[in-house]
């Protein structure tokens, strides 16, 4: 069960802290002269979404697949959350990606 709302739970979380570290990331970067640390962070956030809609496709694949909700059971509750698991952690992969994206564009030190 942890592991189905972590599905819902932790990617916007993961998400979230990207965009932080990223900020935090880059300040120690522009110090420093070093664009690898803004680029780890991203990276290690990816893993951890990636692994979360992983994680959330094999329960779905556990449960039995498919997107049956005739039943009002238990199966049918968690399939729900499982597919809720994979669509909110791919989403939350894009958003890191984007969010990537714009430390691949500008440099550490540009200001507005």
């Amino acid at each position: 069960m942890l592991s189905l709302v972590l599905g819902w739970t932790l990617g916007p979380l993961v998400a979230l802290w990207n965009q932080a570290l990223i900020y935090q990331a880059n300040i120690w970067a522009c110090d420093r002269q070093q664009r690898w640390p803004i680029h780890l962070v991203p990276l290690l956030c990816l893993v951890v979404t990636i692994g979360i809609g992983v994680t959330a496709y094999r329960n779905w694949r556990s449960i039995g697949g498919g997107i049956e909700d005739e039943a009002n059971d238990v199966a049918t509750r968690e399939r729900f959350l499982a597919i809720g698991g994979v669509v909110i952690s791919t989403f939350c992969t894009l958003v890191i990606v984007a969010q990537w994206t714009a430390v691949i564009v500008f440099a550490p030190c540009m200001r507005a």
